[in-house]
């Protein structure tokens, strides 16, 4: 008699028995007993300076059933910041500590690190801290420098100064002292400390010299000090022939003048803000363009006789203003 063959189904259920059978020996199971965790104490939550390393190093238990497992690794690595460890991996002790240097990395602000061990709970352990500036090292010029105004009058923006640390981090609490070193004029204050940005300022007044000026900050023992700042100071308006451009005024309103004289606009205390002076209506004249900054000036000889109106092509007619020629 023939012995019949056995179902396709039947031979795959053997199959996957005898797989069941051996364990799965290339899946170890994992050994539920172990357990890893914060020691105490653990380093965690430390702040220390960028690119130093943290006072205490990080540490980890590990146990197996509630017992101190020795001679277990953990695996140690960085998530965010940068800096480095003491080394990828760390054994536990007779205790089951295992612990691992952080060197912090070169930026200000929360880091972080973890550490593992395979087929353990808890695993991985997450462990931060943060990183403060280091000590300062360096001064530059971050705004202020290159502005012109009316001499005897304060510039539109104060001088401005960063500090940093050797990695570009910006470092607060730092005295600066500023200086006028050519023209005359004054600084308000004369030191000031710099904030947590890094940034220090003054309001420059300038002194009564016509064309360049120069002032200073400075900071001891810091690369780029003292950090040099330039000004142009410009005429005053002649109180015959000139006009004030003020932000959405021309003053005076109305300018009165003897035919073949040359009317001066001056831009002063206007910072930022865009102005112009354009001819409008019969009779006209030349327009200029649009100007921004204290001091700048525009000029315009009047020959003929006439009222000629003109207003800020920047705020139209609210901003206007006139031109008698007698």
């Amino acid at each position: 008699m023939r012995t019949p063959s056995l179902k396709p189904w039947k031979n795959a259920a053997l199959l996957l028995g005898a797989l069941a059978a051996c364990g799965g020996e290339n899946e170890p199971p994992a050994d539920d007993g172990l357990a890893v965790a914060k020691a105490t104490p653990s380093g965690d939550a430390q702040s220390g300076p960028v690119g130093a390393a943290l006072a205490n190093p990080l540490a980890v238990v590990v146990t197996r059933d509630g017992s101190a497992a020795s001679g277990v690794s953990v695996s140690w690595n960085i998530v965010s910041g940068g800096g480095t460890l003491g080394g990828a991996s760390s054994t536990t002790n007779g205790d089951g500590i295992a612990t691992m240097t952080w060197t912090l990395g070169q930026t200000t602000g929360a880091q972080s690190a973890r550490a593992a061990v395979a087929d353990a709970s808890g695993s991985p352990v997450a462990f931060t801290a943060t990183a403060t500036a280091g000590p300062a090292a360096t001064i530059e010029a971050s705004g202020g420098t290159g502005q012109a105004a009316t001499i005897g009058t304060a510039l539109g923006d104060p001088l401005q100064v960063r500090v940093e640390d050797q990695f570009g981090n910006p470092v607060g609490g730092i005295s600066v002292s500023w200086a006028v070193t050519g023209g005359g004029g004054s600084l308000a204050p004369p030191t000031s400390t710099t904030a947590a940005n890094g940034t220090a300022s003054s309001v420059w007044t300038l002194g009564n010299t016509v064309g360049q000026q120069t002032a200073q900050a400075s900071a001891t023992g810091l690369t780029g000090s003292p950090v040099a700042f330039t000004a142009t100071g410009s005429p005053a308006p002649d109180p015959a022939t000139g006009v004030t451009v003020s932000n959405n005024a021309f003053t005076p309103a109305i300018r009165t003048v003897e035919a073949g004289s040359t009317v001066t606009w001056t831009w002063v205390n206007t910072g930022s803000v865009q102005h112009s002076v354009e001819s409008v209506f019969t009779p006209s004249f030349q327009s200029s363009p649009i100007i921004s900054g204290n001091g700048q000036t525009y000029s315009v000889t009047f020959n003929t006789p006439g009222e000629y109106d003109y207003e800020c092509v920047v705020h139209g007619s609210a901003m206007s203003g006139q031109i008698v020629v007698q």
